[in-house]
């Protein structure tokens, strides 16, 4: 057995169809961040450092599923059974971070979430000149579900409002808003 120190209990979670986070089992992993060089600097919700996971063969693990371990959040990219025993799997994940943040959806109570922030995100016209400057964030659909215009987010004590999806951002895994303070 090569998996190491599974000594990390984590939860395995899947998005279903309405986009709400379900919990489908209990794990043990080893988690480890994959050694390169120097990662680049993180320019979203997604960090450029793979995270190399080792856990039990479960059929359950599949490549598109998270694990949520010590608050740290996985999007599975790969689950590999290497020996072809159903022993262990080799994971590949990328992990999400991001500041502490609060989402706020009409009608519905506040959920704990990861905001990745950008102050200063470039904005552009039809044509691809750049127009200004607004304040661009990433979350997790596995935390937030597809969040919509008028939704709000709290990040580090300050409350913004959602003015606009940013276009092309949402890929399943994370989506991109545009966000003003609430005056």
């Amino acid at each position: 057995m090569r998996a190491g120190n599974l000594d990390t209990p984590a939860d395995l979670l899947t998005l279903d169809a309405d986009l709400v986070a379900c919990k489908l089992d209990w794990i043990w992993c080893g988690i480890q961040t994959k050694e390169t060089a120097e990662p680049p600097f993180p320019a979203g919700l997604r960090n450029p450092a793979k995270i190399a996971i080792r856990a039990w063969w479960d059929p359950l693990i599949q490549q598109g599923r998270y694990l949520l371990a010590d608050g740290r959040l996985f999007h599975i990219d790969s689950a590999r059974d290497f020996t072809g025993r159903r022993a262990e799997l080799a994971i590949t994940a990328t992990e999400l971070i991001g500041e502490p943040g609060e989402y706020r959806a009409a009608g519905s109570p506040p959920r704990q979430c990861r905001v990745f922030m950008n102050y200063d995100a470039l904005t552009s016209d039809e044509i691809g000149r750049v127009t200004g400057y607004r304040i661009r964030a990433e979350v997790a659909l596995i935390e937030t579900g597809r969040v919509q215009v008028d939704d709000q987010l709290k990040v580090s004590g300050v409350d913004y409002v959602v003015i606009d999806y940013a276009n092309d951002t949402d890929d399943g895994i994370v989506r991109g808003v545009w966000l003003e303070p609430v005056q």
